[in-house]
């Protein structure tokens, strides 16, 4: 693991953009904060930067949930979308925020988990039939929150590492 930071960090520091935007892409928030915690990039830096593709992601999904639930060709074209929705809320963490409301939402929008964070949130805001002005700064909380948590996380294993490395 140290050998292959130490790689990133020898080729890839320099272009920060070539491989942070497709690791939060596909990896979502937490691959993409702590690669780049471990290669050197401050907290003060990462969280206003992954807190802003988060808040871009809002209107994207609200759009998205929107069409998907007014028209009947988006429906056809989104089955797979529809079946993903039921099944998240039928699992029992899903129900859990739900029972949960505003707080629920920030929840799941901030934990670093498979089926969560933003699309979830956004989901879950939209069942809870929560206004989009009400929506918005519980999702940019779970946000911050989430990014709050993941850089303290990191901040935890760098310690860690040097602990290990000068003992």
């Amino acid at each position: 693991m140290i050998d292959l930071v130490i790689f990133l960090k020898n080729n890839l520091a320099e272009h920060f953009v070539i491989y942070f935007i497709p690791l939060y892409i596909v990896g979502g928030r937490p691959v993409a904060i702590l690669s780049a915690q471990f290669l050197g990039y401050k907290a003060s830096f990462l969280l206003p930067v992954v807190v802003m593709l988060d808040t871009l992601q809002i209107p994207l999904f609200y759009h998205l949930y929107g069409a998907i639930s007014g028209s009947l060709l988006a429906r056809k074209f989104s089955e797979r979308t529809i079946k993903k929705g039921k099944s998240l809320s039928k699992s029992k963490l899903f129900r859990w925020m739900q029972v949960m409301g505003a707080p629920g939402v920030v929840a799941i929008t901030m934990l670093p988990l498979k089926g969560c964070g933003m699309w979830s949130g956004v989901l879950l805001s939209r069942l809870l039939k929560f206004s989009k002005p009400t929506g918005y700064p519980l999702l940019i909380g779970g946000s911050i929150f989430g990014c709050a948590f993941l850089l303290g996380l990191g901040e935890g294993i760098l310690k860690l590492c040097m602990l290990f490395m000068n003992g």
